[in-house]
């Protein structure tokens, strides 16, 4: 997700947003078409994903009421170990904020991540500038959103190979085995390393010249901010226990989401259902996902999973029933309450810099 160049480009679409407002006219402009769009958005994949849901849906009765139960427990769990998550490393080096706050922060940035084109980028985006205003600075707002995310997938990679070894994968599973020590034993290194930026500043500021250079723009463009990000993110020195709380809420997030699909299995009666079988086909789902640009992997991770569940013996129906209640809780019901929870709190933010502006 986002880095520390990431974070420069935040920094410099803020002052953008700042030098917009003081000319005048492109805000307005924005604001005035911005619900608009984002409705027709909506609108358009709706329209378009209805009919297979609806033909999938027809396939087969309505999901157990207790273990659809549980496949929405099990959901919220994992939307709520993520928001704590994110809360402990903001914590780290900036403001402390509700839990509630936070949570409906990760609804809000989940619903826009399956539901929009570029849904990452936009993610990322939004939780960068509500994390900046809570009062957090550009160094700790960037570290709590690329932190939680490098968390996300040190604890995806951990699943996966123990998946993996469950499943007899053999040399796969030794070599996964490797990789995921490597990527822990480097992301140490980085963390150790971290208070002593003074090299990588050397090296950050020599490339950032270069790239002057070839863009034609002032020698030192670019290097104070880049100075003054490096020095506010060593001032954040997140404990110990806290990288362990955060891995450990990080793994709870993927096993709950997990613990949801195989509910789902159980809940349309699905024969041959195994934590195994359910497990092989949430990782290649799950990792489809990252190779797709349709919002939510719509298609791509459905496809992914039916195959892998029917591969393991069960029977294409049951497959198909079991995704498509699967997605209509970890898609369409959590993505309905991140659209809901970003209402609000939009509307929550309007009132209070109107209610500002009036004192004012």
């Amino acid at each position: 997700m986002t880095t520390v160049g990431a974070a420069f480009e935040f920094e410099a679409a803020d002052a953008g947003e700042i030098a917009r407002r003081a000319r005048g006219s492109g805000p307005r402009i924005w604001r005035a078409i911005r619900m608009p769009a984002l409705f027709a958005v909506l609108v358009v994949e709706a329209i378009v994903l209805f009919p297979s849901l609806s033909k999938s849906a027809a396939s087969f009765t309505a999901p157990d009421p207790g273990w659809f139960t549980v496949a929405i427990a099990a959901q919220l769990v994992s939307m709520r170990a993520y928001a704590v998550v994110e809360r402990r490393m903001l914590a780290a080096g900036g403001p402390r904020v509700s839990l509630c706050k936070v949570t409906a922060l990760t609804y809000a940035a989940h619903a826009m991540s399956i539901s929009l084109p570029g849904g990452a980028v936009a993610s990322a985006t939004y939780q960068f500038r509500r994390i900046r205003s809570w009062g957090a600075s550009v160094p700790v707002a960037g570290f709590a959103v690329a932190s939680s995310a490098a968390l996300s997938t040190i604890a995806f990679a951990m699943l996966a190979v123990a998946c993996t070894i469950l499943a007899g994968g053999g040399g796969l599973g030794s070599a996964a085995v490797i990789a995921v020590v490597a990527a822990l034993v480097l992301a140490a290194i980085v963390v150790r390393r971290r208070s002593n930026t003074g090299d990588l500043l050397r090296a950050g500021s020599y490339a950032v010249r270069q790239v002057n250079r070839m863009m034609r723009r002032a020698p030192d463009a670019g290097v104070e901010a880049l100075e003054r990000f490096a020095h506010g993110l060593t001032a954040i020195k997140p404990r110990s226990r806290d990288w362990f709380a955060g891995l450990s809420f990080a793994m709870l997030n993927w096993v709950a989401d997990l613990a949801c699909l195989f509910a789902c299995c159980r809940a349309v009666n699905a024969d041959g259902t195994t934590l195994l079988l359910v497990s092989v086909a949430y990782l290649a789902g799950m990792s489809a996902a990252s190779f797709t640009v349709v919002p939510g992997g719509f298609g791509i991770v459905d496809a992914a999973m039916i195959l892998a569940l029917t591969g393991g013996g069960m029977g294409t129906v049951a497959a198909t029933a079991s995704v498509v209640v699967y997605r209509s809780v970890s898609f369409a019901l959590v993505g309905a309450l991140g659209w809901i929870a970003w209402g609000a709190t939009t509307v929550v933010e309007r009132r209070r810099l109107g209610a500002a502006a009036v004192v004012d």
